[in-house]
């Protein structure tokens, strides 16, 4: 299997790490380039019949917060520097993964990342984005942990 350019789907979740470090050992043996991204999806909040977005300095937060996160990620890998990168966008997770999937060889991402409700919806993005990728996608699971 070619792997020369893997994406890695992080939310800093322990199963993302997991399945980020699994990817890095891949991208040092084969000297591929890794990349890392985050998906923010905004908030709306309904109230009635009326919708309320996200602030935007709430979504500046955010995105500054992911970027810090992301570059205290990158720091810790073992694929060479000039081969790691970071990606942050906005959207929805499921399909800004997808989206991005054609200019990849291969996907590494964790079965879920949250636990309780979140779980159920992380572990459906996992799902979407192996039936919507163009590219290869490995589903890592940490040994030890049960799906309820």
């Amino acid at each position: 299997m070619k792997t020369q350019r893997i994406l890695v789907p992080v939310d800093g979740s322990e199963m993302s790490n997991f399945a980020l470090h699994e990817a890095d050992k891949l991208a040092s043996q084969s000297e591929g380039e890794l990349t890392l991204m985050f998906v923010h999806e905004p908030a709306t909040v309904h109230l009635m019949d009326d919708n309320y977005p996200e602030p935007k300095e709430m979504t500046e937060t955010l995105m500054e917060t992911a970027q810090n996160c992301m570059e205290k990620l990158l720091a810790t890998l073992t694929t060479p520097e000039g081969h790691r990168h970071s990606v942050i966008e906005r959207g929805s997770p499921a399909q800004t993964i997808v989206d991005h999937s054609a200019d990849y060889d291969l996907i590494v991402m964790s079965t879920h990342g949250h636990t309780g409700l979140k779980q159920i919806h992380l572990g459906s993005v996992a799902e979407r984005v192996v039936r919507g990728a163009h590219c290869d996608v490995l589903v890592v699971k940490q040994s030890g942990d049960a799906v309820n």
